[in-house]
């Protein structure tokens, strides 16, 4: 009885160890919708990288094939966790949104504020709002598309820490 007691704890154990795993991985797996870009910025500014942003549109296949083949699995490489902060603003989405600032706005107001015209755009943002790399504006193809990211985001990076980017 013993031994029996302990077996369940110990698969309990484990069962809670998997489920603390995979939550993980769920939330890894995913491209956050902006909510607070001041929040956002703070985190930046301490890692010193930059905040890339999605301007996407519902309904937008392109978008979605930006999301779900290049965005999504970049989250889930651990080695981009001290590189970028990744978010997406859905431009026809009128919910609130905080602003680098710590302004209220909405996501489509920021959108129509950034000059955002055509979905998929990414741009790249240092902690105070400021583009610090050119935008990655629609999508032509997928297969070079996370060179150019990787390219953004070395660039960005290399703005904000005051160095020339690696080639």
């Amino acid at each position: 009885m013993n031994r029996l007691k302990y077996g369940i704890g110990f698969f309990a154990a484990i069962l809670a160890c998997l489920a603390l795993a995979s939550a993980h991985a769920v939330e890894r797996g995913k491209l956050p919708l902006a909510t607070d870009l001041s929040r956002d910025a703070k985190l930046a500014r301490e890692k010193q990288i930059p905040i890339l942003i999605l301007f996407s549109m519902r309904g937008c296949a392109y978008c979605n094939r930006v999301r779900e083949e290049v965005l999504i699995p970049t989250t889930l490489n651990a080695d981009y966790d001290n590189k970028v902060i990744m978010v997406e603003i859905d431009s026809s989405n009128p919910a609130k949104l905080i602003d680098f600032e710590g302004k209220a706005t909405t996501q489509a107001a920021f959108v129509a504020r950034n000059k955002v015209g055509l979905s998929p755009t990414v741009k790249f943002f240092d902690s105070q709002g400021r583009e610090v790399a050119d935008p990655i504006v629609g999508l032509v193809t997928v297969d070079y598309y996370g060179g150019y990211l990787d390219q953004a985001i070395d660039t960005s990076i290399a703005k904000i820490r005051g160095a020339e980017p690696a080639n």
